[in-house]
C-alpha cells in the first residue's frame, strides 16, 4: 500500500463512495468532500499528495469553470499537490486543455477502475519525486533493486524528516532539492555525519526561501568532511528511529506513525537495534 494523502472532491456522494473504495486499496489515507470550498483548510499542512477535483459543482454549469478555479487555486499554493481532474466525456477537450495549467491527468466517466488506479498512482510518483528527488546515485553500485529501494526510501525519510523539521521551526516552505544536492547530503550521510547532516540542512533552511534547494545551499565545516566513518543501512535506520524516537518524546504510536509502519514492525526494530 502507497503512503500518499488523496483528497477526492466532488459533489456526487455514490462518486465519493465509489472512489474512496477503490482508492482506499491503494493508499494509506483518502478523505472525501463534497464542496471544494473546503480544499484551503485541508491543504492547509502540505501533506496532500493528489487531489481528484471534479470539474462541475453548481447545478446546471457544464462548463468546466469550477474545477479550473480550483486548480489554479491548488497550483499557486508553495507546495502543491498533483491534481487530476474528473470529467465527462464532453469535456475531454476542457481537460486536455487544463493540462497546461498544471494538471498531472485527468480521468474520464465512467471511468475503468485498473486506469484510474494507474493514473492517481503515476500522480502521486510525480509528486513524490518532485519533493524528493529520483534515486541518488551514491545508492546505486551494485546493490540488488530492493537494496537500493530500501536504503534510498530509509535515508530519504530521514533528510525529508530534518527539512520538514526546519521549514516548520522557521516557517518556510517545505522545498524540494535537485538531484546534485540530495546526492550531497547521501554522501555525507554514508559516511557518518547525520549530525553534521541536520545541522547544514537547519542553516540552509533558515538562510533560504526557495522552493528548491541546490548542493550549493548545502555547507559542511572541515571536521565533517573529515570523516571517515562508513554506515550501513542498518547503522542509519537506527539512528533515525532514536531521532524519531526522541522528537516524539518516547511515543511509539506517534514514531510509528512517522515511520509509515505498524506498531509491531517498529517494536520488531526496537527489538532488532536493542532500544
Amino acid at each position: 500500500m502507497h503512503t500518499g494523502k488523496i483528497i477526492i472532491v466532488d459533489d456526487n456522494e455514490t462518486v465519493l463512495k465509489t472512489l474512496r473504495v477503490i482508492l482506499a486499496r491503494e493508499f494509506k489515507t483518502v478523505l472525501t468532500v463534497q464542496f471544494p470550498t473546503l480544499l484551503p483548510a485541508l491543504l492547509r499542512d502540505d501533506d496532500v499528495d493528489v487531489v481528484l477535483l471534479d470539474m462541475n459543482f453548481s447545478t446546471g454549469k457544464q462548463t468546466g469553470g469550477e474545477g479550473l478555479f480550483w486548480l489554479d487555486r491548488i497550483r499557486e499554493r508553495n507546495n502543491p499537490p498533483e491534481v487530476v481532474l474528473i470529467t465527462a466525456f464532453g469535456d475531454i477537450e476542457l481537460a486536455v486543455a487544463s493540462l497546461k495549467k498544471g494538471a498531472a491527468d485527468f480521468i474520464v466517466k465512467p471511468w475503468d477502475n485498473d486506469k484510474l488506479v494507474t493514473t492517481v498512482v503515476a500522480a502521486w510518483e510525480k509528486r513524490l519525486e518532485r519533493l524528493t528527488g529520483p534515486v541518488p546515485q551514491a545508492l546505486t553500485g551494485d546493490k540488488s533493486e530492493q537494496s537500493v529501494s530500501d536504503e534510498a526510501n530509509i535515508i530519504r525519510q530521514l533528510i525529508d524528516f530534518f527539512l520538514k523539521k526546519y521549514a516548520a521551526a522557521y516557517g518556510k516552505p517545505f522545498p524540494s532539492l535537485d538531484r546534485d544536492a540530495r546526492d550531497k547530503l547521501v554522501n555525507q550521510l554514508l559516511t557518518g555525519n547525520i549530525p553534521i547532516v541536520e545541522h547544514s540542512i537547519e542553516r540552509a533552511m533558515l538562510l533560504n526561501n526557495a522552493m528548491q534547494l541546490t548542493a550549493n545551499d548545502f555547507i559542511f565545516d572541515e571536521a565533517g568532511q573529515a570523516s571517515s566513518t562508513s554506515l550501513t543501512l542498518d547503522d542509519i535506520e537506527k539512528q533515525f528511529i532514536q531521532t524519531i524516537l526522541a522528537e516524539k518524546k518516547g511515543n511509539l504510536t506517534l514514531t510509528a506513525h512517522q515511520l509509515n509502519v505498524s506498531r509491531q514492525t517498529l517494536y520488531n526494530k526496537l527489538k532488532k537495534y536493542n532500544l
